[in-house]
């Protein structure tokens, strides 16, 4: 009985630890990057959407590509974790999350540096021919592509790893390593104006007081320091106080964007505006908004806004317009997140929940807190609601009572779900990416040497696409003694798998040289004038074919016979007048030969004959006049 009951113990416990772990599973992760700067033109590009304008404090997760147009630059921060890319650059995030930070350079350079070691512990980059990881943090800059099929890592701090080309590299600070196909050498690391520049960018967050306040893995604190200041408050402990106007009201300046897991997120245009949106909570104090990191917490959690909505049916400002309102949550308001959460991560959201504040009984003030109201159908539209210093709203008559209601799904994202209902069942849910080209990786992505589909190719050409049963008509192709007639469509003959092609052409064309033959000897015998025969007098698309071909043969044969009587005429011609030319005996000149006549022209409507030998000119004494009788019978040979 007793082993029983530790079985089931055992067994519950366990159930108990795998259901922990499927929660966990389903979090999203708690740690998001940032763009921190941009200059010059710089994209960011997810599941199809691509973001180009005001990108900083743009949240940076997995599956993002960041690409940097030539001279251009940019920055991301994850925590403590620096990434800056230079001009021309591709960097894609394969895996953001709590305890992996992967990337890869597909094309470009990047410098990157990592101080925590945990997070060293869990780095990985990859490039086209190599992959880097990290024995301790560092600073370490990549190049890839910028020589064709090569990529180098310079290491300027700390130990790297580098593997290619079935070798494994240990490269320490002040050297570099060089990998060009399955080559991997080292030699001497060198710094340019892009290390430079990111070596200034480290020294200046080397030193800010931030970090006594808040975690170093928070990201966005590097900017606290220069645009506000800090306080400490009986209530709530260190306080940050931005430089801004006294009407100024978080959440009010910036724009809502729809990011994937979590819905709605809010993006200011403050450029501190990343931590105090994402991590703590807002409180006011002598009428001034104060930000509350709240407690010292190592890996904080991130939100992608810390707000309660209100609105939806029954609330409405102006005639008939339903609105939709926003307002800073306080430490001792409950965080309702529109996405799935685990209790553990609500739990470290929630951490002053239930509590009363100084001023209030728990019930929220919106008009104290800052609420912002628009228009609801401003959120069914797109996938982003500009908020640019929206007025202080004063709230409606019936403020107290209005409902919590999160902002509908923007309609793309709609659309997107109702198409893949429709899709095939076996599908996830997820958006589909198709892989026809079987690399394993979606289409129009990235291929796996690193280069971008479509980058430094031509479009291939479109291919032809044949119906059948029925074949398309073609014309055959030209072959030696075939003429193509214009305005003669010819179909293509059945396909012959048992006999050579070549063999087959030169079989049809000479039954049809026969036929057309036979033909003309019916058509002599009958004295009629040949006629193109109709399609179906001659067995459809095979007997057109061979007509044409007879045709053909025949306008060639006229054509050769006329050449070679033009031949035979010139050649008499040039031997009458060498004899003209010999000296004679005595000084008389003999007078000028006489011309040679020339032949009638050949009549257009007369059936072509086949070739005769050519005859040799009679000679001079035995040629009679224009209409003497070797004349007529040339003449009637021809018309034979």
């Amino acid at each position: 009985m007793m082993t029983f009951r530790l079985m089931k113990s055992a067994t519950l416990l366990a159930l108990a630890v795998c259901s922990t772990f499927a929660l966990a599973d389903e979090d999203p992760p708690a740690r998001v990057g940032r763009v921190s700067l941009t200059q010059g033109q710089v994209s960011i590009s997810s599941a199809g959407e691509v973001a180009n304008t005001a990108l900083v404090n743009w949240p940076v997760t997995s599956n993002q590509t960041i690409s940097t147009a030539p001279g251009a630059r940019t920055e991301l921060r994850v925590g403590s974790t620096a990434i800056r890319l230079d001009g021309d650059s591709a960097l894609e995030v394969s895996q953001l999350d709590d305890d992996r930070l992967r990337l890869r350079l597909h094309y470009g350079s990047a410098s990157i540096r990592v101080v925590n070691e945990e997070v060293a512990a869990g780095f990985e980059l990859t490039t086209p021919q190599a992959r880097v990881l990290l024995q301790q943090p560092g600073r370490i800059r990549v190049d890839a592509e910028r020589v064709r099929d090569t990529s180098s890592i310079r290491v300027f701090d700390g130990v790297a790893v580098v593997e290619g080309g079935g070798e494994r590299l240990t490269v320490r600070s002040g050297r570099s390593a060089e990998m060009q196909g399955p080559d991997l050498r080292m030699t001497q690391a060198l710094s340019d104006s892009f290390d430079e520049w990111a070596a200034v960018r480290d020294r200046e967050f080397d030193s800010v007081r931030a970090t006594r306040y808040v975690p170093a893995e928070m990201t966005g604190y590097e900017d606290l320091d220069r645009y506000g200041s800090w306080r400490e408050d009986s209530e709530y402990g260190s306080v940050w106080l931005p430089a801004v106007a006294s009407n100024w009201v978080p959440y009010r300046d910036g724009r809502w964007t729809w990011i994937a897991p979590w819905g709605w997120t809010w993006v200011d245009n403050a450029p501190w505006g990343y931590a105090p949106f994402h991590y703590g909570r807002w409180v006011q104090l002598h009428n001034r908004w104060a930000w509350a990191p709240g407690r010292l917490e190592r890996n904080p959690v991130w939100a992608p806004a810390l707000v309660g909505w209100v609105g939806g049916a029954g609330w409405s400002i102006g005639a008939g317009s339903v609105a939709q309102g926003w307002y800073p949550l306080s430490p001792y308001d409950r965080f309702v997140p529109g996405y799935r959460l685990s209790d553990n991560r609500l739990r470290r959201l929630n951490a002053h929940e239930g509590r009363r504040d100084r001023n209030h009984d728990g019930i929220p003030d919106y008009r104290q807190r800052g609420l912002t109201v628009v228009p609801q159908d401003r959120f069914g539209q797109r996938g982003e609601v500009i908020v640019k210093h929206e007025a202080r709203v004063t709230p409606p008559a019936n403020w107290q009572g209005a409902p919590g209601a999160v902002p509908p799904v923007p309609r793309s994202w709609r659309e997107r779900n109702q198409n893949d209902v429709r899709r095939a069942d076996d599908h996830d849910g997820r958006w589909e990416r198709r892989d026809r080209d079987g690399d394993g990786r979606p289409d129009g992505g990235w291929r796996r040497d690193g280069r971008q589909a479509g980058r430094d190719e031509r479009p291939a050409a479109p291919a032809m696409v044949t119906t059948v049963p029925a074949p398309a008509p073609v014309a055959p192709p030209p072959q030696v003694g075939f003429v193509r007639q214009p305005g003669v469509i010819t179909t293509a003959p059945a396909p012959d798998g048992q006999r050579d092609w070549r063999e087959r052409e030169g079989r049809e064309r000479r039954e049809a040289f026969e036929d057309g033959r036979r033909q003309r000897l019916q058509q002599r015998a009958e004295g009629a004038q040949p006629q193109p025969a109709p399609f179906a007098q001659h067995g459809g698309a095979a007997a057109a074919m061979e007509a044409a071909a007879a045709r053909a043969q025949a306008q060639a044969q006229a054509q050769a016979q006329a050449q070679a009587q033009a031949q035979a005429q010139a050649q008499a011609q040039a031997r009458a007048q060498v004899q003209m030319a010999r000296p004679m005996a005595t000084a008389i000149v003999s007078p000028p030969p006489r011309p040679a006549p020339t032949p009638p022209p050949a009549v257009a409507s007369a059936p072509p004959q086949p070739s005769a030998p050519p005859q040799a000119a009679p000679p001079r004494a035995q040629r009679g006049g224009e209409d003497g009788p070797h004349r007529r019978d040339g003449i009637r040979q021809m018309e034979r």
